[in-house]
Parts: C-alpha cells; structure tokens; sequence
C-alpha cells in the first residue's frame, strides 16, 4: 500500500510540474507573429508592393528603395537597432576578421584601416555615384548588385549605421549578442572568449604577395567603398585585392582561408575565426552596427502591434531573423513560421 502511494504521488508531482510549466511558457508570451522567409530582400520587394504583405523586415537600402517602389502606400518603420538596445541603438552585425599572419607581419595595419575609416562614410555620401560603381564593379561573377545609386542618400547611409568600433570597445557588445542569438537558438553561434578580439599581438608570417580582402554585398561592401575606389593598400607595400561576393557565400573565404581581411557577419564569425588552424583569424572590429527595419503600411506604435500578424523576414537562421527573435523574446513574444 505504502509503495502505490510513493507511485500515485510522483505522478501526481509531475502532472503537477508540467502543467505549472505550461501554463508558465503560455502566459510568458505576449502573442506571437507569423513569419513568411524570402531569401533576399529582392524577393520580398514585389510582395511588399502589391499588397500580398503589409509588414516586412528589410535592411537599407532595400527599406529606402520600397518607399520609392511603392510610393502610392503611406510606409512606416520601426528601427530594429532602437527595438534591440535603447542605448546604444545598436548591435554588432557585421564584423572585421583579419589573419593573424597579416597582423602580425603589419603591426600598424589595424589603426591604418581604422584611421583610413573614419573617412569613407562621409566620402560616401558625398560620392554616391563613385561608390556604387566601386562596388558593383568588384562584385564576383554571377552575383546581381543589391545597390543602386538613386536609392543612396545621405539618410540611408546613416540608417546602416557604418562606423569603426575597434575590438576592445566592440567586445563586450559582441559577447552579449551572441548569447542573446545562441539562446534563440543554440547552434546560431558560438560562444567566444578573448582570444576572438586582436589585443595587439599576433603570430605567423605572411607571405602572399597580395592581400585579398572580402566584403558581402550591402552595407558591409558600401563600408569599404572608397579603400575599393583607392585601392587602399594601408601603407603595406602590398597589393591589395578587394572582392565583393554573395553573402551566401562569405564563410567560405574564413573557412577556407582565401580571403586575408574578411567583413562577416558576427555570428559566422564566432564559429569560423579559428575554424582552419593554419589560418586563423582575429576580430579588429565591429563595422556595421544594424540596418534593419520593420517596414509597415500599418502605423505600429510597439513590437506587441505586432501579435497575430504576418510579416515577411529575410535570411531564416540568419542575423536578420535571429535579430527579429530576440527583440520579439525582449517584449515577451514569440515567432512561428506562416502557414
């Protein structure tokens, strides 16, 4: 008798337990979205403009370029960066990575770029034209340019909030966004420790007679604009290669070591700085800081405006997406994929 009690009341503790813990996941959530996936913005435009969405999470400059492709609908946005962090109104997307070998044979090359950097934004929006061409003429074969000149203003340049923030001020901010996506989801990323982030030593040697540098196309090719128009070699004495690729396709050059500076995102980053043991890779710095925006027909005063809704997210799995998720976990709300 004494041992049907033990049993009746572990079941009992444990029907007790799941049911405490469902009824905690069920009223921990203010709602959820519906979510439809494009694989790049180009795919999403179309749909925004003939109605098919009302409510779509794009980057600058597509988010500029649906104002002017769809200028008969009245667009408002929300500024996911703000959504993210209130403070700084930002967080780390898309990285600098640089070979060890490189460092350590250029000691100086680190604050060459970071001194070089702090003139290319304003170049750009002085530029428009130059700067297009500067990419799109680097672009590897195959790949369509996703930037166009007419949709280029000094606005938008500032909405893909391109600036130099070197690894020891970017490091604590890259450490957080990481845990925050890899508690969305667990293999998004790797947690890093500060081996990750160039502290000023390096070992190796390089011997390459040119330095091959790697951007994907977007904001992080437009934050290296004007060293591609100047064939900016950084006072190195070496020729410096620069190739603009699909951002499908920007691992690769981490993973397998062609690429000697790469721009990726911070994710990516993580898992692949020290991937390839001849080749590894030392964070100098954070370059883009954030260039997403809930685009919306439909006036949202909140992310909670967003509950039951269906919006269109580019990159599933990608920054884009993890980004939307930890904001909408922020306010205590959840995304599923739309039916």
């Amino acid at each position: 008798m004494k041992r049907i009690l033990t049993v009746i009341l572990s079941v009992l503790l444990v029907f007790t337990a799941t049911f405490a813990v469902a009824c905690k996941d069920d009223s921990a959530k203010n709602g959820s979205v519906s979510v439809k996936y494009y694989a790049q913005a180009s795919d999403m435009l179309p749909m925004l403009k003939q109605g098919q969405l009302s409510i779509g999470l794009l980057p600058e400059p597509a988010a500029t370029q649906l104002t002017k492709m769809a200028s008969d609908k009245t667009w408002y946005r929300l500024d996911v960066q703000e959504l993210y962090d209130s403070e700084s109104k930002s967080y780390p997307q898309a990285v600098m990575l640089v070979k060890e070998s490189l460092l350590s044979a250029f000691p100086n090359l680190v604050l060459e770029m970071a001194n070089s950097f702090a003139t290319n934004i304003q170049w750009v929006k002085d530029n428009v034209s130059l700067a297009v061409n500067a990419v799109n003429t680097h672009l590897e074969s195959g790949v369509t340019a996703s930037l166009k000149a007419a949709n280029i203003t000094a606005e938008v340049v500032d909405n893909c909030k391109i600036y130099w923030q070197g690894a020891n001020d970017a490091k604590d901010a890259v450490k957080d966004y990481i845990s925050d996506i890899i508690a969305i989801e667990e293999t998004s990323a790797k947690a890093v420790s500060d081996d990750m982030f160039y502290n000023g030593q390096a070992s190796g040697t390089f011997s390459a007679d040119t330095v091959k540098v790697v951007a994907p196309d977007g904001a992080p090719a437009l934050a290296i604009a004007k060293f591609i128009n100047d064939s900016q070699n950084f006072n190195t004495g070496k020729a410096f290669s620069y190739n603009v690729v699909a951002s499908g396709n920007i691992g690769k050059a981490v993973q397998q070591g062609t690429g000697d500076i790469v721009i990726i995102p911070v994710n990516a980053a993580s898992k692949l700085y020290k991937a390839n043991a001849s080749n590894a890779y030392k964070l100098v710095s954070v370059v883009t800081h954030g260039n997403l925006y809930i685009m919306s027909t439909e006036k949202l005063d909140a992310v909670t405006a967003l509950k039951d809704k269906t919006m269109g997210v580019i990159g599933q799995g990608l920054v884009p997406d993890l980004t939307l998720k930890a904001v909408l976990n922020k306010f205590n709300m959840s995304a599923k994929v739309a039916l």
